[in-house]
């Protein structure tokens, strides 16, 4: 490849980067704001998850009792928040799927420059997320936030 092919294609595969990372503050803005709510009991069992499935409110409606025993609240309030994680898991995995797609059209830079690390490779490398009790846990993800 002549110099100029390879500085035409090292500069298009750098202004890719430049829009992940554009996009990725972004994508971690919107993700900040996300949430999924789904109910049960009729209606009147209603659980609320953040991005990451976490449960951030549950509301019980003083009917509940009128059709449902107080034995099954648990399983209502389980199955609920067990929907409402699912949802906020397609949800994140619909709002990076651009960055995922943008990401396959990098180029190797080996191809441009000999000895080089494929972009590809370097953006998708699983990282270790810091959870709120201090422990890790593996993300499938790229990472678009900071450690809470």
């Amino acid at each position: 490849m002549d110099n100029d092919a390879a500085r035409h294609e090292l500069i298009d595969a750098l202004a890719l980067v430049q829009e992940q990372f554009a996009d990725l503050a972004a994508v971690e803005a919107e993700r900040e704001r996300l949430s999924a709510k789904a109910t049960r009991a009729d209606g009147t069992v209603t659980v609320t998850v953040d991005a990451d499935g976490v449960v951030i409110h549950t509301a019980v409606s003083e009917s509940y009792l009128d059709d449902h025993d107080l034995a099954d609240l648990g399983a209502h309030i389980t199955a609920a928040a067990k929907d409402a994680a699912n949802d906020a898991g397609r949800m994140v995995a619909e709002l990076l799927a651009p960055l995922a797609e943008r990401r396959e059209r990098f180029p190797s830079l080996s191809d441009v420059v000999e000895g080089a690390p494929d972009i590809r490779d370097l953006l998708s490398t699983p990282v270790r997320v810091a959870r709120g009790d201090g422990e890790e846990e593996p993300d499938d993800f790229p990472t678009v936030r900071s450690v809470r």
